[in-house]
């Protein structure tokens, strides 16, 4: 065709096509495929070679016409394109706009057409679905007006946004053996909220019930749906259990007014570490990640760290404990969420009695959630590496899953006496009687406090803060009453979570007497970060004499050892698990044999406390050294590095008790 000069802008009619799962095709079929477009655009161009510009983009492209009469032209070319996709039995996505262009000679020296008739239409062709004809209100104009162009129906017309804000009305266009259609996906809120409930997916049908009550609060079909929504909830058993799932069809509706929703596209943050942790979030439909815990970056991976879904509840803690958020929240994919602002919820919920009771059931789900929390970020109850006094098992099992089990069921006991309690702003000081008095009246006042939320200063200087889960007091007649300190307040809002000593009670008798030894050191202080007190280094060949010390410090002293036998499992890698024990381990403790010299592993972890120790410039475990045979040299005995250290020897009157007493009086120092 004739070139035009660059920047002449003129009106162009654009049919665009474009061939829906064209990549998952074999290679010759996709050839084949792109070879017969191409032909039923070349018969066009050699109806009317001056007025037509081709520009392929491989699986489809734009056919732009020029001139006044391209209408009869265009509308042969949609249905040749509609007619071959019928016929493959291929989803083709056909468009058509009129728009303004201008054309340039590209560097291949064909003609190119560029500006925003070209814009428009690659927007319009993500716009249509592959069931039929999908064109603009300029192009259905033009097409209605000319007189060679009877059989062709325009209908069910839309508005949609495009992507520069605009308002655009576009029509479906049928023919007299094509017959377009709406793809089932672009069906209204009302119809996607009965195929929700019919799938049985209740959080698509919140997800939906939600959109329309921002519409109508008072939607008699959203009213209807809520009964079954309940009934689907309550059915699913996620690990993460939304509150949401508790209540009835009437407190679900109160709650569902409260929830704002939030909607994402992949890769949008919805918050950040730092930000208020003024609201958490019900997941209703996606996947969201969670990235830069605690603050420590990415960790060079785009792997988050943890992959929340569809009915998981997310930055709830940041709101029960009014801190800022300690993580990144990103959509992975598109997501819809309701976010719950616990202000809001204390205070609009009084009402009525449905939404007392679904307060209730919020306040119930953050009381779990923190108690969960706390278990496990305490050592002295659970801790991270779940060793604690809870991790006993009821049957006295020493199986891993046992001790799950145990501390599980532990915390269903203990919540029903648990309660979270926000200290009034009051004065200076804290004191075991403020917290009391703010526990519910119909309760006995004894119980652990523990600090959740702020910051204080206890008599020995120690700062104390809810990050880490101090033990301010313990007021349990038959276990241990240890509360005489009162505290400065450092800051404020000041939360304490209270497990009331009726559910200490309930415990099992061993998680009772660990529970014993694990609190006497430890009210008024921070909580160690050691998961164990000593770290058994020792030959296999020693075996049966290192367990007996294992034991005696247990059985004798309250003292916990990592050791090889208990720690090791088949399922774990023994580098990390050894790791993990010289980490959190007081002391590191060689159990001193001319075994232990030969022996490899021995030596692997002796050289690898010694490495600690250099890069954390002396802060590594402290080591002590235990002789095990009063018949070998000290030479034979000791490994070499450690010949100049001052030992104990464990057949020596009085020598196994010192070590004990040397080990306990470092840990009571250690937590304050």
């Amino acid at each position: 065709m004739e070139r035009v000069a660059a920047a002449e802008f003129q009106d162009v009619a654009v049919v665009s096509c474009d061939i829906i799962g064209h990549s998952a095709a074999n290679e010759a079929e996709q050839v084949r495929r792109v070879a017969a477009i191409n032909d039923i655009v070349a018969a066009a161009i050699r109806r009317d070679a001056r007025h037509i510009v081709w520009s392929s983009g491989g699986d489809g492209g734009h056919v732009v016409f020029f001139g006044d009469e391209w209408q009869a032209d265009a509308v042969r070319l949609v249905a040749d394109l509609s007619g071959w996709a019928r016929d493959e039995r291929l989803t083709l996505r056909v468009t058509g706009h009129v728009g303004r262009v201008a054309t340039l000679v590209g560097a291949d020296g064909r003609v190119q057409a560029v500006g925003t008739g070209i814009n428009f239409a690659g927007w319009l062709i993500r716009q249509a679905t592959g069931h039929g004809i999908l064109v603009s209100d300029r192009f259905r104009q033009e097409v209605a007006a000319a007189p060679s162009t009877e059989d062709v129906v325009f209908h069910e017309e839309r508005l949609l946004v495009d992507r520069n804000s605009h308002p655009q009305l576009l029509f479906l266009m049928s023919l007299d053996r094509v017959r377009s259609r709406w793809a089932e996906a672009e069906q209204d809120d009302y119809a996607s909220l009965r195929q929700s409930l019919a799938e049985q997916n209740g959080w698509e049908a919140l997800y939906y019930s939600k959109r329309i009550s921002q519409i109508n609060a008072r939607d008699q079909d959203v009213t209807r749906t809520l009964e079954l929504v309940t009934g689907i909830l309550k059915s699913g058993t996620p690990g993460n259990r939304s509150f949401l799932e508790s209540l009835r069809a009437n407190e679900l509706t109160e709650m569902l007014k409260l929830g704002h929703l939030v909607e994402r596209g992949p890769g949008e943050v919805i918050c950040r570490v730092g930000d208020p942790g003024e609201s958490m979030f019900v997941i209703l439909r996606g996947e969201v990640g969670v990235y830069n815990l605690e603050g420590k970056g990415y960790g060079g991976t785009a792997k988050p760290k943890h992959v929340q879904r569809a009915g998981e509840v997310v930055g709830e803690l940041a709101t029960a404990l009014k801190r800022p958020r300690t993580a990144d929240l990103v959509a992975i994919s598109d997501v819809a969420l309701l976010s719950f602002i616990s202000e809001e919820i204390k205070h609009k919920l009084a009402g009525t009695d449905a939404g007392k009771d679904a307060a209730r059931q919020y306040e119930l789900f953050i009381t779990d959630r923190v108690l969960q929390h706390t278990i496990q970020a305490a050592p002295y109850l659970l801790g991270p590496s779940r060793l604690g006094p809870l991790s006993v098992a009821p049957t006295h099992s020493t199986s891993r899953v046992g001790a799950q089990e145990a501390w599980e069921a532990t915390v269903r006991d203990l919540l029903p006496h648990t309660e979270l309690v926000e200290v009034a702003a009051e004065g200076f000081t804290l004191d075991v009687g403020q917290v009391a008095r703010e526990v519910s009246k119909d309760r006995p006042r004894h119980g652990l406090f523990i600090l959740v939320s702020g910051t204080v200063m206890a008599p020995t200087a120690a700062r104390l803060s809810g990050a880490q889960c101090p033990l301010l007091w313990v007021d349990v007649p038959n276990l241990l009453v240890q509360s005489p300190h009162t505290y400065r307040r450092e800051q404020e809002p000041i939360l304490v979570l209270w497990i009331g000593a009726s559910g200490i009670d309930r415990l099992e008798l061993q998680q009772r007497v660990e529970l014993l030894r694990a609190l006497k050191d430890t009210v008024g202080g921070v909580p160690s970060h050691f998961e164990y007190d000593v770290f058994l280094c020792h030959s296999s060949k020693d075996k049966d004499v290192v367990l007996d010390v294992k034991e005696r410090l247990w059985n004798e002293f309250g003292i916990r050892s990592w050791y090889d036998d208990v720690e090791l499992t088949p399922s774990v890698s023994t580098r990390r698990t050894i790791e993990n024990g010289l980490r959190t381990s007081r002391f590191f403790l060689v159990c001193a044999s001319a075994n232990v010299n030969a022996s490899a592993w021995a030596n692997r972890e002796i050289d690898s406390v010694i490495s600690s120790d250099v890069k954390r410039q002396g802060n590594g475990p402290t080591v002590l050294v235990l002789k095990l045979y009063e018949e070998e040299s000290n030479d034979e005995a000791i490994p070499l590095i450690f010949r100049g250290s001052k030992r104990l020897n464990l057949r020596r009157a009085g020598d196994f008790e010192k070590l004990a007493h040397h080990i306990l009086s470092a840990k009571g120092a250690g937590n304050g």
